[in-house]
């Protein structure tokens, strides 16, 4: 299955889970697709996405396996905090929303911003939380980057809320270092996979990115981390 048709799957399965008065939202690459419309136009943009990742509220856990069994997906494993469906070699992956991955990351009270997907900040940290982070996550990024401005709060449903980004980030040293690393990455690379034009446009929106990141107060929190972390 294509990208494009992994999104509109998504898409049908996001509004499923609404006429339930379930919310479930798109996360990762198939997501980032369905908000960047530049993937679509740049070749070294375009990956191959396999998964459909899903956040569902808490309150949702128990009844969100009907909105894929009526679909024909199969439960393929289950754990405290992850469900897993596959059809015709599609994976689906649905998440509580207080994700656990490199670092704990909690969307719990951000699903009802966008309709579709996370919103595009969380889209984006979610990608520059990422310990290893890897040439997809660069595209990924930077796709993001290319196609919504970073703002300070602003419409989060189209725009990049970089106070969100702040917030998360300067609750704990570690995250932080490695959001910023990441954002310090991105501005060495964006020229591999965008044209100039879109490099420069990306490259000044991180650096919105890290004027606040490296820019305002840091938390107790914060320092103690640094402390810690030598």
């Amino acid at each position: 299955m294509t990208t494009n048709e992994l999104a509109q799957l998504g898409t049908t399965l996001v509004n499923d889970a609404q006429a339930r008065d379930i919310a479930l939202r798109m996360f990762g690459g198939v997501a980032i697709y369905a908000r960047c419309p530049s993937i679509e136009s740049n070749q070294r943009l375009q990956r191959e996405n396999k998964d459909l990742d899903f956040v569902v509220a808490v309150d949702a856990w128990t009844r969100v396996s009907q909105v894929f069994t009526d679909r024909g997906f199969v439960p393929a494993d289950e754990s405290a905090n992850e469900l897993r469906y596959t059809q015709d070699k599609v994976m689906i992956k649905v998440f509580q929303p207080r994700l656990h991955q490199d670092f704990t990351l909690d969307f719990t009270s951000r699903l009802s911003i966008t309709p579709l997907t996370l919103s595009l900040a969380d889209l984006l940290l979610q990608k520059l939380a990422r310990i290893n982070f890897v040439v997809e996550d660069i595209q990924d990024s930077a796709a993001l980057l290319v196609d919504h401005r970073v703002t300070d709060g602003g419409d989060e449903a189209e725009e990049i809320n970089r106070g969100r980004l702040y917030h998360i980030a300067n609750n704990d040293y570690r995250l932080w270092k490695t959001v910023f690393d990441n954002t310090v990455t991105l501005e060495k690379t964006f020229d591999q996979y965008l044209e100039p034009e879109q490099a420069q446009l990306a490259w000044r929106r991180i650096e919105l990115v890290q004027e606040v990141l490296d820019g305002k107060s840091h938390s107790f929190g914060w320092w103690a981390g640094r402390v810690f972390a030598g």
